[in-house]
């Protein structure tokens, strides 16, 4: 009875040890629910205008901390992970983290902020301070004038652009974290509606100038072509019959 005691103790105590590494696992599992369902709601909801990266940083490093905190802690000599991966076709799991990754890759998100071993932090990089700093340059002039900005502004519209342009890679559809590209494209579009009538004015009348100029040399070569030509002296060829004359009466 003893021995029976004792074996039904043990069974019992293995029992609630793997009971509790169960329920340590299913909260892990349920804190990397919650963690995806963050991401992707603040990704909804920055989705337009696009302020993604800006927004979601803190959300998606919960969701690496996450998915981490699972494949670490152990439940019977396996991660507790290893419980919820590569058990059926579906693989909810790991098919929610790797789009959460494929997104924020996508959006290259991890050049808004700075990165330590691929794992980003909440610190923004020097280059999207810097392109903050020229755009808010650019914003402050057109929303403290109310005419001329397109004269008034230019510069700050062409520091802009030009650091955009060194800091983007053109070989690639997103040259830089898609936040920027984002305030770019609403700067290009605004600009565009804004100061290109002003910026046409200056090209027509340039165009019509080298039209008049181009207009004015033709005319001149034309009429000192018909000139010369009215005033060149006429050679008449003498006939056959006045040489044989002329030799006659020599």
């Amino acid at each position: 009875m003893k021995v029976l005691e004792i074996v039904l103790r043990i069974f019992l105590l293995s029992l609630g040890i793997t009971m509790i590494y169960t329920d340590q696992c299913t909260d892990l599992r349920n804190r990397f629910a919650n963690a995806s369902s963050e991401f992707i709601s603040c990704s909804i909801n920055y989705s337009r205008p696009i302020k993604f990266c800006e927004n979601c940083v803190q959300q998606y490093i919960y969701l690496l901390e996450s998915y981490s905190n699972m494949s670490k802690f152990p439940a019977n000599d396996t991660p507790c992970l290893n419980h919820f991966i590569n058990l059926d076709r579906l693989g909810i799991v790991e098919t929610l983290f790797e789009n959460s990754k494929n997104l924020w890759s996508r959006a290259k998100c991890y050049e808004c902020f700075v990165t330590s071993n691929g794992v980003p932090s909440t610190n923004v990089s020097d280059e999207t301070l810097k392109f903050n700093g020229y755009y808010n340059n650019f914003n402050n002039c057109i929303t403290t004038n109310s005419s001329n900005i397109c004269s008034k502004c230019m510069e700050y519209y062409t520091d802009l652009q030009s650091y955009y342009v060194s800091i983007s890679n053109e070989n690639e559809k997103i040259g830089v974290c898609m936040d920027i590209v984002d305030v770019m494209n609403d700067t290009w579009i605004y600009w565009g509606v804004k100061c290109c009538k002003f910026r046409k004015h200056n090209e027509y009348i340039f165009i019509c100038s080298t039209v008049m100029v181009f207009i004015l040399t033709v005319s001149y070569y034309i009429l000192i072509k018909l000139y010369t030509t009215k005033n060149s002296p006429t050679i008449i060829q003498q006939s056959r019959f006045a040489k044989v004359l002329n030799s006659l009466s020599t």
